[in-house]
């Protein structure tokens, strides 16, 4: 019997609400190759069946699925009572673990699965075991849990490597159980898909696709088409996003090799998803029929955004569909994402984030959304599904929320969240409600489920970002806006309090709301399993003489909350407003940028921009920091302003780095503020001297000679006696991790070229280490440098430090971001936190070789003459400038790209 899929992703759909059914592409074989369907054996009339097994079966073939469990569940304590182990009682189990799956209760049917595995285990049937664990492994996935699934398949989460030998893959080919093999081939292709390891999972579906023409299964065959069509599709978006960011930081080829890859791939996902369709409709499998139109739909929103008629047209036809299938669990959840989908093609202007879980229909297809919805609910009401009824009921509450009937939307929204169990839908409603209670002055309320969204998202972001990889490209719609909404409403509180310590309590729920957006952020952009070592000490009560500035870009304004140190070991704050709007914010920092980088400006254009952005920043505090003596300024900037250093900001006579030392924390609890012993600097320096070319997605990439770094490391070298250089050859992954676990080092110090780039599978370092790689397209092989990324060297310095020992500074000196990117300067905090790194100094942008070798060994011996890092800094800096007074060299171009991040003492 075949099933559209019976459940909610309950991470993945809960964020990205156009693709509820499409994920779950291999539910129906698995129930059906473990034993014979449930209807199968609910009309065999088998009279071996016991009365209440039987009648489980008849309600479950009914439509009443909880019926069906308190019979199955009545029969089992029955058993139980009679210390009964039978088969019937293994296949009532089977029975169960399907039906909770149908209302939702995940858990209730893995654990059902464990025994019917265990038992299968002991009676030596290794076909069955083999079949049961796919299906587990299924519903790990169903959990957001793909590297659990992917072990339960294969037996490891290695690419190109073999399985081990009691996964469900490993024991499918052994018994050469072909339908057994087509599924786990499968659902280790959808884990892998989700997980965004596209082209391992493209092969793995197509693994399942051969198998599946072989033993002529059609109805495998077309979900392996679909699997392939979903994994081209989300490649797609992956690529269309890659090509939006190239575009921002003006890498124009890069942008156009990106979009030919959209282009490329979008065509091959129709082509899977058409000849699904067509062999679906030969079959009569509605089933297929409607996942196909309904992935036809979006594919056609993002291919053709000028031609409605064809993906009206397609949209039309999943309705007419959709209206020929039985009530069922399957149906229900097809109906709120043909709601969602109406969504989808309703927008006006064409755009990758078209998953955002508020934006709203144009009005004339409301009507139709409402009653697609409302059809859900109707039928989760009668299956008692009380999760998926809460989802309908949550959807059609936003539905009014745009329509601005916000009492109708509160009173489906609160249903909505008396109806969740899980956090990913909490989270949701919560926002929800938030925005509802904010759009009607309910401030109080609104803050309070804010708050609770937040703390919601919180115990799933972990979960989302290490199993989920395209949540990464999705958080800036649907997680970032709770935070920044939160935080604006609470900012706009201040304004209306009088009392100051109410002031101040205010100020410090928003402080700390800026610090677990900061997470949420690097959390995001690391999206690896590298937990991040939070220290709850603030840091405003480390130093009587350090000032803290955070900074939130908002819509409309800006907001600089200033944080001293007060007598009583307490910490006070100040909250200044920018009238300058998100844009004008991003303009005026990209224009400093560009003129920064710029060392041939004989005529210092950007000392007026840099004026402008220290009145924005610095000018309003001016008092407050010289009354309080302050001599070193830590910044938790917010987004585009981390993108330009502020060593460079001008008061009109002086650049700040002249008055205070100067440091970026990423965020308060990430940064441990403690001396180190500079009596015990040691350094390990690699270098790379010669032209390096490697291999990224959007071609080979050359890197010029570094001239200057063989002096680099000689400086460094001779100046500390106890350090080490190594050079080209010698700077290889392997020879860095041997370096690491036979000396303690505390600084590693890479002169090398680095891109940071969308996320962390495109940041790296170039190493000198040569490697041949094979183009299957040409045939031809090419030698490449190898790239370190950010999680190779978080392994090779976790291997060899212990976290309590960790690396006191990290030190990236041949690095740049790029300008309009307020993403690439996330990786330069990453890659330290990463590489549990106490701190780092990286360069905004490209250096001059000289300069760079001059600065970092000045910067290294004032560090090591006592001064704490960010004074040592400082003293470099200023060193420069009064070295190169009226000279070209005296422009920040030469002098303020590096930048501290973390503990700068």
């Amino acid at each position: 019997m075949q099933r559209l899929p019976y459940r909610v992703r309950r991470i993945w759909a809960v964020l990205f609400l156009t693709t509820l059914t499409l994920c779950l592409w291999l539910a129906h074989p698995s129930l059906t190759i473990g034993h014979k369907g449930i209807a199968e054996i609910a009309t065999a009339k088998s009279s071996a069946l016991t009365q209440p097994v039987e009648q489980g079966l008849e309600l479950y073939q009914a439509g009443d699925i909880q019926g069906a469990i308190k019979s199955w569940q009545a029969y089992l304590s029955s058993n139980q009572q009679r210390n009964s182990d039978s088969a019937e009682e293994i296949n009532v189990r089977t029975y169960l673990a399907r039906a909770y799956q149908q209302v939702g209760q995940i858990s209730e049917a893995i654990a059902e699965l464990k025994l019917v595995i265990a038992y299968y285990r002991q009676t030596n049937k290794p076909i069955k075991v083999g079949r049961m664990l796919t299906e587990q492994a299924q519903l790990y996935s169903n959990l957001g849990q793909q590297r659990r699934a992917v072990t339960i398949l294969c037996g490891q989460n290695q690419i190109n490597l073999p399985c081990t030998q009691n996964s469900a893959l490993e024991i499918a080919r052994r018994q050469s159980d072909f339908p057994g093999e087509v599924a786990a081939w499968g659902s280790l292709g959808n884990a892998h898909r989700l997980q965004g390891e596209y082209k391992q999972a493209i092969q793995e579906f197509k693994h399942s696709y051969e198998i599946a023409k072989r033993i002529n299964n059609q109805s495998y065959v077309a979900s392996t088409l679909n699997g392939l069509a979903n994994t081209y599709a989300s490649l797609a978006k992956r690529n269309q996003r890659r090509a939006e960011f190239a575009n921002d930081v003006d890498d124009q080829k890069a942008a156009e090799k990106f979009q030919q890859y959209t282009v490329s791939d979008d065509n091959q996902a129709a082509q899977y998803f058409e000849q699904s369709l067509n062999l679906a409709r030969s079959q009569n499998d509605r089933v297929n029929e409607l996942r196909s139109l309904l992935g036809l739909v979006r594919l056609y929103y993002r291919q053709h955004p000028q031609d409605k008629a064809i993906v009206n047209n397609t949209l039309q036809q999943a309705i007419v569909v959709l209206e020929q299938m039985p009530d069922s669990h399957e149906k229900a959840y097809a109906a709120i994402q043909l709601a969602n989908l109406l969504q989808l093609v309703s927008q006006k202007v064409k755009s990758v984030s078209t998953d955002a879980a508020t934006q709203c229909l144009e009005s004339e297809l409301l009507p139709k959304s409402v009653e697609l919805l409302n059809k859900a609910v109707a039928i989760t009401h009668k299956i008692h599904d009380q999760e998926a009824e809460s989802f309908a009921k949550g959807r059609l509450g936003h539905v009014y929320e745009c329509l601005q009937d916000y009492q109708q939307a509160i009173n489906l929204t609160q249903q909505a969240l008396i109806g969740t169990v899980a956090n990913e839908s909490l989270y949701l409603w919560a926002w929800q409600a938030a925005r509802l209670y904010r759009a009607t002055d309910q401030v109080k309320e609104a803050i309070n489920f804010y708050e609770e969204s937040i703390d919601s998202l919180k115990s799933i972001r972990n979960d989302l970002t290490l199993e989920q990889r395209d949540f990464q490209f999705d958080f800036r719609d649907n997680v970032e806006p709770v935070y920044r909404e939160l935080l604006e409403l609470r900012l706009e509180q201040t304004e209306h309090l009088v009392q100051e310590s109410d002031i101040q309590q205010n100020l410090e729920f928003v402080l700390l709301t800026i610090d677990e957006l900061r997470l949420a952020e690097l959390q995001n952009y690391l999206g690896n399993d590298c937990a991040l070592t939070l220290i709850q000490q603030p840091v405003p009560l480390v130093g009587k003489n350090t000032a803290v500035l955070s900074s939130i870009i908002l819509k409309e304004r800006l907001a600089i909350i200033l944080t001293l140190a007060d007598d009583q070991k307490k910490f006070k704050s100040r909250l200044f407003w920018v009238s300058a709007k998100n844009q004008e914010v991003k303009d005026a920092i990209n224009e400093l940028r560009v003129k920064l980088e710029k060392r041939s400006d004989l005529e210092n254009s950007y000392k007026a921009k840099a004026q402008q952005v220290y009145d924005w920043l610095i000018r309003p505090f001016v008092k407050d920091l010289e009354t309080e003596k302050i001599e070193t300024l830590v910044f938790i900037q917010d987004g585009i302003l981390r993108n330009i250093p502020m060593a460079a900001l001008f008061d009109g006579k002086q650049f700040l780095i002249e008055k205070y030392a100067i440091a970026t924390a990423p965020a308060l609890t990430l940064t441990k503020p403690i001396r180190y012993n500079h009596q015990k600097l040691r350094i390990l320096a690699f270098g790379l001297t010669q032209v390096a070319t490697v291999e990224t997605d959007a071609g080979a990439k050359v890197f010029q000679p570094l001239g200057q770094v063989k002096l680099e490391l000689k400086t460094i070298t001779t100046s500390l006696p106890k350090s080490k250089g190594l050079l080209d050859q010698d700077f290889t992954p392997e020879r860095l991790q041997q370096e690491l676990e036979k000396n303690t080092y505390s600084v590693i110090h890479l002169a090398t070229h680095g891109k940071f780039g969308i996320d962390d599978r495109e940041t790296f370092l170039v190493t000198g280490k040569k490697v041949e790689i094979n183009h299957q397209k040409s045939g031809k092989t090419e030698i490449y440098n190898e790239k370190l990324t950010i999680t190779d060297l978080y392994q090779l310095i976790s291997k060899s430090r212990d976290r309590n020992n960790p690396i006191e500074l990290l030190t990236l000196t041949a690095c740049e971001t790029a300008v309009g990117s307020d993403r690439e300067t996330l990786g330069l905090a990453g890659i330290a936190i990463q590489a549990g790194s106490q701190s780092a100094i990286g360069s905004l942008w490209k250096v001059d070789d000289a300069a760079t070798a001059q600065l970092i060994a000045k910067f290294y011996q004032s560090w090591h003459s006592g001064l704490s890092k960010a004074k040592a800094l400082q003293m470099t800096q200023i060193a420069w400038l009064q070295a190169h007074q009226q000279q070209l060299e005296s422009h920040p171009g030469y002098w303020a790209p590096f930048i501290l991040i973390g503990n700068w003492l």
